[in-house]
């Protein structure tokens, strides 16, 4: 008795390539696994490695679903205009011939039903999927969502000898073609307005990828070859030990005006690159420009000018916590004003602050410095992150006796932060009567004003809960002016402030109706209707919203 097939997991076109015969169960499955692990789409996976041609799938899929088919070569690049490029770049299809209300989209694999509604969703309109060549919709998919920054000619000199002890050499004798190409990079991520740079080696090839306005686009593949130099000429900008290649590393060096941090951490061929651009010019903003309503603005500036008290900032990684902190400190420094921060790491030196960097080699903590700085005489203290119950403990003890604390925790909401803190093991009783406002807040791009379109696609469901304006909405379109339709970020902020009553009906029956009104009443409304308000200033779109909010 033959032993049964074992498919790979979630790809129907896999199981049904081997079931036909045009691939090895065995092998497509490791195949599967190394796709995961290098982030590239399966089937292009596949194709790149030459499990399986571009061609056979093509034929195979045309049989077997009776799909139309449509010769890439021939592409308009006219039809890219009826979708957002975003949508291109992440579900690997491209826009054909729109009529009526009927768009024609093209895609190599016609298993993934759910691309389609997806993409249905997005634009309103009734999708109608054309069977395209895999090779021919790579290649395309490249030509316009590829962003590139590096000149080729720089890549010519560079030697490609991966011998460590001549890369050390060449290292230490100033390789003038290395760091001209290595200033290249940064230089253009400057120039994009990109706030981190990835560098990917992989088997064939070494990505290098751009983060602007939050989201990854990808600007070259280079050799394979010169990974390995690119971060050895990294980590000695960094004084990073350019020997070390097994464990992660930590460092930061100046280029130019522009503070950068870096982190390497060993993958499967060779050392994962990510650079953070830290320009202190763009983390001090004012209130008109961090995206408060008039009336978030007046209810934060008076409780940031109180004396005492305990103000967090919440939400994920990348939603801005760091600029709206660092904006309040810029804000607040003053000469007769004792104020000190402990961060992991600093982020920005602000002059007439004093910061300490947890240092965890040296056993640095944060309640270590905390206690430090509470027998200096501070009036304002900024603590990074709230990572621990003996911190937290801190923080609150320090804003009841006469202390302005401001703090950041991962959360999702202002009102979910105060079960965070019961689940902490935190004195509910003093923590309430410490903190006087929760911030909750996320980062959203802002449409282009040169290229964006009147959108008239049907309402999405979330309108129903919030009250409609007859203002035009708004959609992405794209131009020279932009990135996909949008251009730089705003936050979309909810204010949650702490009254007596609110307090009162906390510790007798918890977060509750009666809870929820009375915050209404103090000035809170939800992340949703800061998001619709930009929506209705024809700042953002639904499209926008609904990856920001995850609805």
């Amino acid at each position: 008795m033959s032993e049964p097939i074992h498919y790979p997991l979630n790809n129907a076109l896999a199981n049904h390539l081997i079931q036909e015969g045009l691939l090895n169960a065995a092998t497509t499955e490791k195949a599967y696994e190394n796709a995961k692990k290098t982030g590239l789409p399966f089937l292009h996976y596949l194709i790149m490695h030459h499990i399986i041609e571009s061609n056979t799938v093509f034929t195979f899929c045309k049989k077997k679903f009776g799909l139309s088919t449509f010769d890439l070569a021939h592409y308009d690049k006219s039809w890219l205009t009826h979708i957002n490029k975003e949508l291109i770049y992440r579900y690997r299809i491209i826009p054909l011939q729109k009529e009526n209300n009927i768009l024609h989209i093209g895609l190599s694999d016609p298993t993934e039903q759910h691309v389609l509604e997806i993409i249905m969703f997005h634009t309103g309109l009734k999708i109608i999927p054309i069977l395209v060549d895999e090779n021919q919709l790579n290649q395309l998919i490249q030509s316009i969502t590829t962003h590139s920054a590096i000149d080729p000619a720089l890549l010519k000199d560079i030697s490609t000898d991966e011998n460590p002890y001549v890369i050390q050499e060449n290292i230490l004798n100033k390789d003038e073609p290395l760091i001209k190409f290595v200033d290249n990079i940064i230089q253009g991520a400057i120039q994009q307005s990109a706030s981190d740079i990835h560098i990917e080696p992989y088997e064939q090839s070494c990505r290098i990828r751009y983060r602007r306005d939050g989201i990854l686009y990808k600007t070259n593949d280079i050799p394979a070859s010169l990974s390995s130099r690119l971060t050895a000429r990294l980590k000695v900008m960094a004084k990073l030990d350019i020997t070390e290649r097994r464990l992660p590393q930590d460092g930061r060096f100046q280029w130019h005006s522009i503070d950068i941090r870096i982190n390497t951490c060993p993958i499967q061929h060779g050392e994962k690159i990510v650079l953070r651009l830290l320009d202190a010019n763009k983390f001090f903003l004012s209130y008109d420009k961090l995206g408060f309503s008039e009336a978030q603005k007046t209810l934060f500036l008076e409780k940031m000018s109180s004396p005492q008290g305990l103000i967090l900032v919440t939400g994920p990684t990348g939603s801005g916590k760091t600029v709206t902190l660092y904006s309040s400190l810029y804000l607040l420094n003053a000469t007769e004003k004792n104020i000190s921060t402990v961060e992991d790491p600093i982020e920005i030196q602000l002059p007439g602050i004093n910061q300490i960097n947890i240092n965890s080699k040296i056993n640095l903590g944060f309640s270590i410095a905390l206690k430090a700085l509470l027998r200096q005489d501070p009036d304002i203290l900024m603590i990074g992150e709230m990572r621990d119950k003996e911190t937290t403990n801190i923080a609150i003890q320090a804003a009841e006796t006469g202390h302005l604390v401001l703090s950041t925790l991962h959360s999702n909401s202002a009102i979910e932060t105060i079960n965070r803190f019961k689940s902490m093991d935190i004195s509910i009783y003093h923590f309430i009567h410490a903190i006087t406002l929760i911030v909750a807040q996320r980062l959203i791009r802002i449409l282009c004003d040169h290229c964006k379109q009147v959108d008239t696609r049907a309402q999405p469901k979330f309108f129903s809960s919030i009250p409609t304006h007859n203002h035009l909405i708004f959609r992405a379109h794209g131009c020279t002016h932009c990135l996909e339709g949008y251009s730089g970020r705003t936050g979309i902020y909810e204010l949650l402030p702490m009254t007596e009553k609110m307090r009162e009906i906390i510790l007798v029956q918890g977060i509750d109706t009666s809870f929820r009104k009375e915050a209404i009443a103090a000035g809170y409304t939800t992340l949703l209707h800061a998001a619709m308000e930009k929506l209705y200033q024809g700042k953002t779109s639904t499209a926008e919203i609904q990856r920001v909010l995850q609805l």
